[in-house]
């Protein structure tokens, strides 16, 4: 999966990818911001289902770079008389963007809050893991496309 996020043609999901983080990143630190409410419940987006999405969608990707798939420069390219774009929104819903309670990962206290702030800074870490590796992907495709387009070597 590594091989094909790396490629050129990667760029539609590498920008979901960092949207979600950047979501993700504003949902954690909302969980840290509101460590000491009283009842706050901990929220977090739906990685594993972003992580299934994006997994569909690189897959995807792989069937219409096969041989048998690609189409003419005149033709837009379809899968299952859908275009690309569609299909990859209907991978990506809203619903995978939007904060939702997040499972209790520990005791939850008296006051019904169900905080950890040790898990919330290391979700927070991965996630900036997660989309530092997204921009910087971005840009050393931006930076190729760029020398190509400006015709240096």
């Amino acid at each position: 999966m590594l091989e094909q996020m790396l490629n050129s043609k990667s760029l539609p999901l590498l920008e979901k990818m960092a949207a979600f983080t950047e979501r993700r990143q504003e949902v954690l630190a909302g969980n840290i911001a509101n460590i000491d409410t009283p009842s706050y419940k901990m929220r977090d987006l739906p990685v594993a289902e972003f992580q299934k999405a994006l997994r569909e969608a690189v897959e995807l990707k792989g069937k219409l770079n096969e041989p048998a798939a690609q189409q003419s420069l005149a033709m837009p390219v379809t899968l299952a008389n859908q275009p690309v774009e569609t299909e990859l929104e209907k991978l990506f819903p809203r619903s995978l963007f939007q904060a939702q309670e997040a499972a209790p990962q520990n005791i939850t206290f008296q006051d019904e809050n169900n905080r950890s702030i040790e898990s919330q800074v290391m979700n927070m870490t991965k996630n900036s893991m997660m989309q530092q590796f997204a921009v910087e992907v971005m840009m050393a495709q931006l930076n190729q496309l760029f020398t190509v387009i400006s015709e240096r070597a």
